[in-house]
């Protein structure tokens, strides 16, 4: 157990200082042992300070900083990611435990999503209050492959209107302008509707080559054109 006391140092700090003393003069070493300001321990031996060392967390928490995103994996790598704090069982680490929780007291599992170690190239996933396995993290697909307008509805009012077509995008599976499929999944995350979409930087008036997509649940669930009658046709 460690006990106060009044001591000098022959520095501005305990960082700095090279020496432990009991008197303002510093004529007289402090006993060996370990001295610490809170922040740092070092130990004094033979009225030496050996290297500073972080003071250890006391409260028995088993702490961790994750980086968390709710949508999925390649979301935490490509797209953004939140920073939070995560208790786990104590001697518990990231890599292998079960549970992760929002409280020191380990009843308030952490919410379901995505998480990895700060800038770490493997990750976990939370279902269901339990991690899964550790796993790689995704290949970041290029963005600007293709680029689309904002939303729109219904699908025909591309057909009749002007729109932009200037916000780069790309999909999980790296498909682009040309590959572009029904089913692939948005990275970053799309609202439910309609949008133009092209192979480059253009809009719906000065682009031949402009298609329009349907997004439902962030998946492509429809591909289209306009015929001359100003009505959408799935291709």
């Amino acid at each position: 157990m460690s006990t106060l006391g009044n001591y000098y140092l022959n520095g501005p700090s305990l960082s700095t200082a090279t020496g432990v003393f009991t008197d303002v003069e510093l004529t007289t070493c402090a006993p060996a042992g370990w001295y610490s300001d809170g922040v740092i321990s070092r130990e004094l031996v033979g009225c030496k300070l050996l290297p500073q060392q972080n003071c250890p967390d006391c409260s028995g928490e088993n702490k961790i900083k994750l980086q968390y995103n709710a949508t999925s994996a390649i979301d935490l790598y490509c797209v953004s990611s939140t920073n939070v704090n995560a208790y786990m069982a104590t001697g518990d680490v990231f890599s292998s435990t079960t549970q992760i929780y929002q409280d020191a007291a380990l009843t308030t599992p952490m919410a379901d999503g995505f998480y990895r170690e700060p800038f770490s190239s493997t990750y976990r996933e939370q279902s269901s209050s339990v991690l899964g396995t550790l796993s790689p993290g995704p290949t970041c697909p290029p963005l600007g492959d293709i680029y689309r307008s904002g939303v729109s509805s219904p699908c025909n009012s591309f057909c009749t209107g002007n729109y932009n077509i200037n916000t780069a995008f790309s999909t999980v599976s790296g498909n682009d302008y040309f590959t572009l499929t029904l089913g692939d999944e948005i990275v970053g995350g799309l609202a439910d509707g309609w949008y133009a979409y092209d192979d480059f930087s253009s809009s719906t008036s000065t682009s031949a080559s402009w298609r329009i997509m349907q997004i439902q649940n962030n998946l492509v669930a429809d591909i289209a054109e306009c015929d001359s009658s100003n009505n959408c046709q799935s291709l």
